[in-house]
Order: structure tokens, then sequence, then C-alpha cells
């Protein structure tokens, strides 16, 4: 079983362009790189990973795409981008030869209205993703998954991810929105969710809101070949750290799913080849 972790994160503070993590914050406000991550994959046989942008510049998916390059276990760089800032289209993309860009992500939960989203310059810059074979990584909240439902519609060629669950606990009292709208999702033959980010110390959102039971409703809802397992490290120190986020996710799938799920998916809907992916020395 090859084993992927299909979203963690990089820092380096004295770069000086991360609004997150904050400077009150006891376990994240200090350098995470590559080296702090290298030992628990291995004690844990995850054999590469994708890592994702942390702040809305282009010099920060400048700054992972270095770490890629010396980084022999990091399959993929999720980079940013944003169709409200001029330029950022072409500066991503002309990163993606040369590079391991596997995806682009724009930081849309907090902004509430994403409408801009659905514009039609939005739309065309979202086809030129597509076009080029990047994968388009949707953070968001419940209140905004009805566009990116609307995104897989208009835009069939984009592989679109929905980070962290779309975050149902973040909107408890949506809880029933965020069933139905995912539901439709579903219906969406290029869509995909990451089961990641979890905050187990929260408590469960709505009668059926535990980490197992949205598992569930998604396992039976999207089926294994559109789930894809992310730590979300070194946002996983908040919750015991990468062994218990791990350990706690991979139970809530039967061993036939595993394959899927922690590993296979990932390689498939990033378009990562077998010669990306290497040991974790």
């Amino acid at each position: 079983m090859t084993m992927i972790d299909a979203h963690q994160h990089f820092w380096q503070l004295a770069r000086g362009d991360y609004r997150f993590p904050r400077g009150d914050d006891p376990v994240l406000y200090r350098d995470f790189l590559p080296e702090d991550l290298a030992p628990q994959l291995q004690a844990e046989g995850i054999e590469s990973t994708v890592v994702v942008q942390a702040t809305d510049t282009v010099a920060e998916t400048h700054y992972l795409l270095e770490l890629a390059a010396g980084t022999p276990f990091i399959a993929g760089v999720v980079g940013w981008w944003d169709p409200r800032t001029p330029g950022a289209l072409e500066d991503i993309l002309a990163l993606a030869p040369a590079g391991k860009l596997v995806g682009v992500r724009p930081m849309l939960q907090g902004l509430g209205d994403i409408s801009f989203m659905l514009e039609r310059g939005s739309l065309r810059q979202l086809e030129r993703i597509a076009k080029m074979g990047l994968v388009f990584d949707a953070l968001v909240e419940p209140s905004q998954l009805a566009s990116i439902d609307r995104i897989c519609r208009e835009v069939p060629s984009l592989q679109v991810l929905v980070d962290h669950m779309a975050k149902p606990w973040r909107a408890p009292a949506g809880f029933e929105g965020w069933t139905r709208d995912m539901q439709g999702l579903a219906l969406r033959a290029n869509c995909a969710v990451k089961v990641s980010g979890f905050p187990f110390a929260a408590p469960p959102v709505g009668p059926s809101g535990a980490v197992e039971d949205l598992v569930a409703f998604l396992r039976s809802t999207f089926g294994q070949q559109r789930l894809l397992w992310g730590s979300d490290w070194p946002v996983a120190e908040r919750e015991g750290g990468y062994h218990k986020v791990l350990t706690r996710l991979r139970a809530l799938f039967p061993e036939a799913e595993r394959n899927a799920v922690f590993g296979d998916n990932a390689a498939r809907i990033y378009g990562l080849p077998r010669d990306k992916t290497s040991p974790t020395t």
C-alpha cells in the first residue's frame, strides 16, 4: 500500500507574508519545515505528501516549489491563486511546466459571498486551470457549497477537491444544509472531498455531527473512490499530533477502502506518477 498525505503545510515565519498562524498561538506560531515532518512520515509509512499553500501570495508558492524541488517526499504543491488578483493566474501557470505544481487554491473561507468565483472571467480562468491539468482545491464553509456546485457544473473538465469536508463544524446551525449540499455535490463526477482538518475537541455539529458520523455520511454519499485523507499537519498538532490524527481517521474506513482513501485516490486525482512519489528518506 502506497500511502500519500494529500494535505499538509509548511511555513517559515521569517518570510513575513503569513496571516496564519497568529503570534498568540502557542502551538503553531513557529517554523514547520520538511525536516520536522520527515520523521513522522517515516514512522507512519507515509511515502509522499501534497503540500498546500498557507497564505495568499504567489511568493509563497515559489517557496513551496523550491522546498519540493529539494524534498523527495513532496510529490505535489497546491499553490495560491485568486481570480481577483491581476496576473496571478499567469504567474501560477508559468510555474506549472517545470515543477511539482498540481493544483491551485484561493482562500475562500471566511469571505461569505463568493459569487465573484462565478463571474465569466473567473470561470474562464478555471477553464484554463483545468486545461493545464491542475486541480482546484476549494477551501470553503458550508454556506459556500452552492457556489462550488455551480463551478462543478459550469466547468465539468475541472477536478474540484473540497478541503476539510467543507468544515461543517463552522456552521452548526446549518448542518442540515451541509448534508443537502454535499449530496448535491456528490452528483458531480468532477468533485471529490478531503477527509481532513476535523477538530476533534469541538462538540458534534448537530445530532449526527461527530467525526465518525461525518465520515460515514461521506462514505455513503461519495464512495471510496472520491475521498482523500490529509493530515492537515502542522494544524494536526492542535489535535494531538500526526499519529493520533492518522490513527483515528484510518479506523473509520474498512480495510478494503484504505488503499484508495489513503493513497491511490490522491495519486490519481492530483496526477502523481509513481516516479513522483518517493520514500521518506
